[in-house]
């Protein structure tokens, strides 16, 4: 097979990529799941776990288990930056030798080293999962990506051993995923990428095949990490209340609830209610108690409306932007995994309109999908419809 050209999406909590196989988008898979977690466990000797294999470290050794490492790229290597990120992360980082580094229980590793392991994992599992060799990609990055970002991202890419060929805008990306480009025509669009660990609004004009970005906007730090955030705390105060056990001072605890958090917020997504139970989660007189619950949407979504005002406020701040009122759109799209949760869908429907909101099921995988359609450019490779290559040739690009 000839050499792979890959499409990545970089994300804080999850990482996706894809290549075009006969004519088809084909998703990387890591233990059978098209996202794979951007978790990085530093071990005491050997190379690093990436994914899967990393997240599940994160239960038993969360101290040398480290994630959103896309908060961390580019990051300026001042002690003023590291007090800023410090607030919103768990991760001890200092300067050495004009790098940010992390440390762990088992060891230090600077970001870009972090970041160049999960690209790694990403070219491997697309190796053995297509047949070739995957020298070359297409990565994309956040609208409002600064210079800084960019280029520490190229560094950790080579560092994996890939040459980062094009930088694409993830909401042009998204755009493409869902086939927008495919309808020859001008419209108005507002692109809402809420990932896990942030969300970002970008309007755009569509002029036929071409996509002008006119205005941006967003937070770095909210997303559906923030959801499992707020639940996790919700849960915990329960049991403070009853027992005054806080499970959050806890490592290996707030890891577990963590995770079960984010699973029962998957599952809120199609389910009114889920049952999240996690074994000896406290100690109630003297004894170990088991955490079990059932969580449904009339408890948690008044939880997680303060949070999901922030994201509909960016949504109205990038209109402002803009100069456009939300009569005057014409779509609004939805990418990223947190876009699924019921509430933020019945909210943003609320103050723009149902009838223009666009969703699909693929959300979470729609920027990498984007990716993995400019590469058609690159390997000459016939695109699936709506998607021509003679169109990809024509997409703008972010480039920094």
């Amino acid at each position: 097979m000839a050499d792979l050209v890959l499409g990545i999406d970089f994300g804080t909590t999850y990482t996706s990529a894809g290549a075009l196989v006969d004519g088809r988008v084909e998703l990387v898979q890591d233990q059978g799941d098209v996202a794979m977690p951007s978790v990085v466990y530093v071990p005491r000797s050997g190379d690093p776990l990436v994914g899967q294999r990393a997240a599940a470290r994160a239960v038993s050794d969360p101290g040398a288990t480290v994630g959103s490492i896309k908060r961390l790229i580019g990051l300026p290597a001042t002690p003023e930056a590291i007090r800023r990120i410090g607030a919103v992360t768990p991760h001890h980082l200092r300067v050495v030798g004009g790098s940010v580094v992390v440390t762990t229980s088992n060891g230090e590793l600077a970001c870009e080293q972090l970041a160049a392991a999960i690209f790694a994992q990403v070219r491997d599992l697309a190796e053995r999962r297509f047949g070739g060799r995957a020298k070359r990609a297409v990565v994309t990055v956040p609208a409002a990506a600064n210079a800084g970002y960019v280029s520490g991202l190229r560094r950790a890419a080579k560092l994996a051993h890939l040459e980062i060929v094009e930088v694409v805008s993830e909401p042009i990306a998204g755009a493409l995923a869902l086939g927008l480009h495919g309808e020859p025509v001008r419209r108005r669009l507002v692109v809402c990428d809420f990932g896990g660990g942030t969300f970002d609004v970008t309007a755009i004009v569509q002029d036929g095949l071409r996509f002008s970005p006119v205005a941006t906007y967003g937070e770095e730090f909210l997303g559906g990490d923030d959801l499992d955030t707020a639940m996790a705390e919700a849960l915990a105060g329960n049991i403070y209340r009853r027992t005054r056990f806080q499970i959050l001072d806890d490592r290996v605890r707030r890891a577990q609830l963590l995770q079960h958090c984010e699973s029962a917020k998957r599952a809120l997504t199609t389910q009114q209610a889920t049952r999240l139970m996690l074994r000896d989660a406290f100690i109630e007189q003297g004894q170990y108690r088991a955490l079990d619950v059932l969580v449904d949407r009339t408890w948690i979504e008044p939880i997680w409306k303060p949070i999901i005002d922030r994201a509909i406020a960016c949504v109205a701040t990038t209109l402002t932007r803009a100069r456009w009122t939300a009569r005057e759109v014409d779509r609004i799209v939805l990418i990223g995994g947190s876009s699924s949760v019921p509430l933020f869908r019945r909210l943003l429907a609320e103050a723009v309109g149902a009838d223009k909101v666009a969703t699909t099921p693929f959300a979470g995988v729609a920027v990498a999908m984007g990716a993995t359609l400019v590469t058609a450019r690159l390997v000459g490779a016939k695109v699936p419809q709506p998607v021509l290559a003679s169109e990809v040739d024509e997409i703008p690009i972010y480039v920094g």
